[in-house]
């Protein structure tokens, strides 16, 4: 309960984002009853760079545009992407555009376990994330409770995708093309009672 925001992040997510800088997936998701502070934790109240009280979310963006920016070189390309879901009295829809409801999950061999038809939306700095995140939340499925005023009903989930293109380019060969893709799955649950 007295742990900053800068201290939570740093002890429990960024190794998470760190990796999948590196090509793995990772999750990282809040849990526990109405009013405990899930919401809070992942988001904060704004999602200023300056905020202290910034959540895992917003520190999450600014560590991967951070990597990128230090990163990012002739040899090497970034391409960022976001969806945004919530999981509602057993159906999944597209927060970003809430008109694509009823979403099924499917599995691939390729692309592993994803949601059907939900939108992706390239990014190319943490503000486009930011508003992207502010446009789901206002479709998020909310409810006064004994607890809270403005419960989280729903599940939310905010997934960002980064694929770093690397050209590797061996003086007597031809360049060889690297290729590394990871996803955070940032997760919002609803109230576990």
């Amino acid at each position: 309960m007295d742990s900053s925001q800068a201290s939570v992040y740093e002890t429990t997510a960024k190794p998470a984002v760190m990796s999948i800088l590196e090509g793995y997936n990772s999750t990282i998701f809040a849990y526990g009853q109405t009013g405990t502070g899930k919401t809070f934790t992942m988001e904060g109240f704004t999602y200023s760079s300056n905020d202290e009280l910034r959540g895992i979310i917003p520190r999450s963006i600014e560590e991967i545009f951070n990597y990128i920016e230090l990163f990012s070189k002739n040899d090497s390309k970034f391409m960022v992407r976001a969806s945004y879901l919530q999981i509602y009295n057993e159906g999944i829809s597209d927060l970003l555009k809430p008109e694509k409801n009823n979403l099924l999950i499917r599995e691939d061999k390729k692309r592993g376990v994803f949601v059907d038809n939900l939108s992706e939306w390239a990014v190319r700095n943490p503000t486009d994330i930011y508003n992207l995140l502010k446009k789901g939340s206002s479709f998020r499925a909310t409810s006064a409770t004994k607890m809270n005023d403005i419960s989280s009903r729903s599940h939310a989930v905010f997934m960002i995708t980064v694929e770093q293109l690397t050209v590797i380019n061996n003086q007597n060969e031809d360049p060889i093309t690297h290729i590394k893709v990871g996803r955070l799955n940032l997760v919002d649950l609803a109230g576990s009672e």
